[in-house]
């Protein structure tokens, strides 16, 4: 979402504390209360995975070189930061890395650099590829399901019971359903999440296990375009050469007496091209008057307008086709759908495509007004992004769901299913109906090693550490309902220089990688399917929580190793 997350998330507590940090709203006192109250979810996040929360000390005490390759990661950095921060934060604001400033009074263009890495984050080349191979397949188990709603109602029934925000999605799409679908072309915007597993002190080859699959305001893309941009640049321009720094890159980066072998592992990222591309081929698929246009569902205080921009932009200079943006306030006050037609109009203009940049959270819709304009836009005959249907898919509970045995296989060849399982992280259901007195017993036992999370996107709702233990005491079973539990993902950390308000920061850093796919089709013809670009996310190792825009993380962009 626009707000998006490693889900990696800390106590509500100490992502309160986190957000008075990002928003500079320093209150001493409040911090202060937040800090004595919480610092237990600061220490699980440190020593998380106990099984391997000191492998590294161990690995590196038995390795002396590992530990002389940290020192020098973080040294090789530090001969660079601040040379390279000027160059680095003009260029960004200079190709469009921006948000809008948190204070616009007295100048409404006012904007600051988006928070993002001075240098690409290093990441096995094997991985990455595996993930882009996945993409077409989570486009088709994502459509399957969206048009089995019996199972979807099914596997949410004890959620809706404890859940009314994802009652009220689930009443929308049963509303919506009982008077026929008139748009069975389904657009799909994805992206997909994943931590690399690659825990301390044990021999394993590196994998990523899904942090979950986002259906609904997919973002990022146009960010994560650009930084890929600024890091081929950034290397590009200062790689090469016999200077310290030069140097220092060439030493980080491995690239030895091949400076110029740079580009080699920098993967190209499609997304500026490929979303607004299967925008456009949605709009094309569904016909419609001349000067039909595509509506962004945006909120009405969006910092993140660079990365919706770009993508308006880019459908216009590719494509032709016109983009207007409407809050749900303004849809309800605007929108008319013809009761004979389906076609959805504003201010008497067809709408063919409607892409949801907001809408997946309950403050999203303050009043029954914007759930009016939500459920006229979903019986309408725009082709939606997502459905409905494909929103509900996004549950956590779902990606639970079809973790179970045989569930993916309901939908895809058991060779698809068996593909796409090889990312599946461990997940359990709880409250009624789930078996879940077993888990709760080892949750119990170690706490660090699990995060449960409720039916939300957008970030900064899970639990995790000690504070899991803590909430699954406070819940009834029934409560229990509105959450799952997932195996906590252990990245290995490398040094990475952190930028934010034209500030360097060095730290040992753990990534999330997103891989986008698009696809537009009906139950009988798929129109496009296929990967859509990639996003990193980097954040200090430590810090939980994991959004962009929320202060906690900064975009990247791979390097690829052996």
């Amino acid at each position: 979402s626009d707000t998006p997350s490693m889900r990696g998330g800390v106590s509500p507590k100490a992502r309160m504390l986190h957000r008075v940090w990002a928003t500079e709203e320093v209150n001493s006192c409040a911090i202060a209360r937040v800090i004595v109250s919480d610092l237990r979810s600061v220490v699980s996040s440190l020593f998380v995975c106990s099984k391997y929360s000191t492998g590294r000390d161990r690995s590196e005490a038995m390795n002396p070189a590992a530990k002389k390759a940290r020192v020098g990661e973080s040294s090789n950095l530090d001969k660079v930061k601040d040379v390279l921060m000027r160059p680095m934060q003009d260029y960004a604001e200079t190709h469009g890395l921006v948000y809008a400033d948190k204070d616009l009074t007295g100048d409404p263009s006012r904007a600051t650099q988006c928070p993002v890495a001075m240098l690409p984050f290093k990441l096995p080349a094997q991985p990455f590829h595996h993930a882009v191979g996945l993409s077409p397949l989570w486009n088709k188990l994502v459509d399957k399901v969206a048009r089995d709603t019996p199972w979807l109602y099914s596997t949410l029934d004890a959620v809706l019971a404890v859940d009314p925000f994802t009652r009220k999605l689930v009443e929308v799409c049963k509303e919506v359903e009982k008077e026929g679908l008139r748009q069975k072309t389904y657009l799909g915007i994805h992206r997909s999440d994943y931590m690399l597993h690659e825990p301390e002190g044990e021999s394993v080859s590196p994998v990523f296990l899904q942090v979950e699959l986002n259906t609904i305001a997919s973002s990022m893309g146009s960010h994560a375009s650009n930084a890929a941009g600024l890091h081929a640049f950034m290397l590009g321009r200062y790689v090469a050469g016999v200077d310290d720094t030069a140097k220092a890159l060439q030493d980080h980066f491995g690239l030895g007496a091949k400076p110029d072998a740079f580009s080699e592992h920098l993967p190209a990222n499609p997304s500026l091209t490929h979303i607004p591309a299967a925008l456009a081929k949605a709009h094309a698929v569904y016909g419609g008057k001349p000067g039909a246009v595509v509506l962004f569902v945006v909120q009405g205080t969006e910092r993140n307008f660079a990365d919706q921009r770009f993508l308006e932009f880019s459908l216009w200079e590719r494509h032709k086709v016109p983009v207007v943006r409407k809050t749900l306030a303004q849809i309800a006050a605007e929108g008319s759908m013809d009761s004979a037609t389906g076609r959805f109009c504003l201010g008497g203009v067809e709408v063919s495509v409607v892409y949801y940049r907001a809408g997946y959270e309950p403050e999203d819709y303050p009043s029954d007004s914007e759930w009016g304009a939500r459920l006229m836009m979903e019986k309408s005959l725009a082709i939606k992004c997502p459905s409905i249907a494909y929103h509900i898919v996004g549950a956590k509970k779902v990606q639970q769901a079809l973790e179970r045995p045989g569930a993916v296989e309901r939908y895809l060849t058991a060779a698809e299913s068996q593909e796409l399982r090889t990312c599946f992280a461990g997940l359990w259901g709880l409250g009624p109906g789930e078996d879940d007195a077993a888990i709760i017993k080892k949750v119990m036992e170690d706490p660090r090693l699990y995060v449960m999370k409720p039916q939300r996107e957008g970030g900064g709702h899970n639990f995790y550490g000690q504070d899991v233990a803590v909430k699954l005491k406070e819940l009834s079973v029934e409560e229990r309902g509105a959450f799952i539990l997932m195996q906590r993902i252990c990245p290995r950390p490398q040094a990475a220089i952190l930028t934010r308000n034209g500030v360097p920061t060095i730290g040992e850093c753990v990534s999330e990688f997103g891989f986008y796919s698009v696809f537009v089709g009906d139950e009988k013809t798929v129109h496009m399917s296929e990967h859509a670009g990639h996003l990193v996310r980097s954040k200090l190792e430590g810090v939980d929580e994991g959004g962009v825009a929320a202060g906690y993380a900064v975009i990247s962009s791979p390097f690829l190793v052996k």
